[in-house]
């Protein structure tokens, strides 16, 4: 897709007269304010055989204690965990497991393998046992979160956002409507992997209204499920995004 917007001072600079609120992140939850996560969503067994993956495949780069090495690994426990993480869908963490890891022989594992080191990193990190092993039909809907489910990670305006919905238009203007919560990204357009993630991630009940949209040829892509990128600001009665990217998801949102 063709990438073309305003310098970010100019952006900013118009943006910076509003107030500034920040945008909480993807909540997940069960019932009430549980998140899914905090239900059980792995088995104790399938924890124990990712323990003894881990340990045989895993621990030059992230140690045995998961703390991470530094020029090697991140940690994948802790508060540096969650600082990478939090309110990130367990799917874009397996998928990233799948296809950057092991380090010297990524991808090498059976789908199986990368459940059950992640079911190991669940537990390490204190999420509860289930009753039923973790698949890859639910990780789209499950996040990292703690346990209160407030979604503490904020995401505040002027970050370059990843958000997923519908695109549709109003008048004259270009709307992301039903969109997922805004997530902190790299700006730059997805990779085939990361595409494959959102499109396996549901649709929210928000709309934000679409700067520089005409550069992404939006009419070819109205009325579908597209993952976009851009600068946030979100007040009240006020929600934009200016666009970097924008990629369509290969579904219909009337479907």
């Amino acid at each position: 897709m063709p990438y073309c917007r305003p310098p970010f001072s100019i952006v900013a600079a118009i943006l910076s007269a509003l107030p500034v609120v920040g945008a909480l992140a993807q909540t997940g939850t069960t019932q009430g304010n549980v998140p899914k996560i905090w239900g059980g969503v792995y088995f104790a067994a399938q924890a124990e055989r990712g323990k003894a993956l881990f340990q045989d495949t895993c621990t030059t780069c992230h140690n045995f204690d998961l703390k991470g090495n530094s020029g090697r690994g991140p940690a994948l426990v802790g508060e540096p965990f969650m600082e990478n993480w939090e309110t990130e869908s367990l799917n874009a963490l397996y998928t990233k497991m799948k296809t950057t890891m092991p380090r010297n022989n990524p991808g090498t594992l059976t789908e199986e393998s990368y459940l059950n080191v992640l079911a190991y990193i669940l537990q390490t990190n204190g999420y509860p046992e289930g009753t039923t092993e973790l698949s890859t039909t639910v990780l789209g809907d499950i996040y990292f979160l703690r346990r209160d489910g407030t979604g503490t990670k904020v995401v505040p305006n002027f970050a370059m956002v990843a958000m997923i919905g519908c695109l549709a238009r109003a008048d004259s203007r270009w709307m992301l409507t039903h969109t997922s919560e805004p997530v902190i990204t790299e700006e730059r357009p997805a990779t085939e992997a990361e595409l494959q993630d959102a499109a396996s991630r549901p649709l929210g009940e928000d709309t934000f209204r679409l700067l520089s949209a005409n550069a992404y040829q939006p009419d070819i892509h109205k009325g579908n499920k597209v993952l976009v990128k851009g600068l946030l600001y979100r007040a009240r009665d006020d929600k934009r995004l200016n666009l970097t990217a924008l990629q369509p998801l290969g579904s219909n949102c009337s479907n």
